[in-house]
């Protein structure tokens, strides 16, 4: 059950605060609705108070939430499909399903995706969608503005994209001079194990 001031998110108007409950007659019977301040907007939503399980979940707190967005970006990218058509239907079911990890996991692989200049503009517009249902989880979080909690989530995304860097110099690092530095260690060890049966 929700009440009056609980921090809540839509599964797809994204971020607001309750503010009241009301009971409203829009039909032949009245409803009790739950009136609720969307967040960086002047507008609200009125939810059936019965209907509200369905449609609003509590938005996470903010370790939580910084755990999630941790673990969920440090991750391999999902191998998205190459349609453009089913790319955007899988991506717009994790968009609809109103889960933070599906978001986030959105904003990782279409992330990786920009970096790879792979992007095309409906990616950009399902990018900057679940940016914005993230940044408004994070600014209820962090009791901040929303444009300063995307601000912060991009610069995120930006570090995960460093890191990632990274890791693939490291990695091409390792597999040219890898091979070398193997046969060093094998030749080091039989030298010695030579040496030692010389001794005895």
């Amino acid at each position: 059950m929700f009440s009056v001031g609980d921090k809540v998110m839509h599964c797809t108007h994204g971020a607001g605060i309750i503010t009241e409950k009301k009971e409203m007659q829009i039909t032949k019977t009245p409803r009790c609705y739950l009136v609720i301040q969307m967040l960086g907007s002047d507008s609200t939503l009125m939810i059936p108070i019965d209907k509200a399980e369905q449609r609003l979940r509590p938005a996470r707190k903010e370790i939580s939430l910084r755990q999630l967005l941790t673990d969920e970006l440090a991750s391999e990218p999902e191998k998205l499909p190459q349609d453009y058509k089913e790319r955007t239907k899988h991506i717009e079911s994790k968009l609809k399903s109103g889960e933070t990890k599906k978001w986030i996991e959105i904003v990782r692989d279409l992330s990786h995706r920009e970096e790879q200049g792979k992007l095309s503009s409906g990616d950009r517009r399902l990018l900057d969608r679940a940016i914005d249902l993230l940044s408004g989880e994070l600014a209820l979080a962090q009791e901040i503005g929303q444009e300063q909690a995307k601000t912060h989530l991009k610069s995120i995304v930006q570090r995960r994209g460093e890191i990632t860097d990274r890791r693939v110099k490291s990695s091409n690092w390792w597999q040219t001079l890898g091979p070398r530095v193997m046969e060093s260690l094998t030749k080091s060890r039989m030298d010695r194990a030579g040496d030692a049966r010389q001794k005895s």
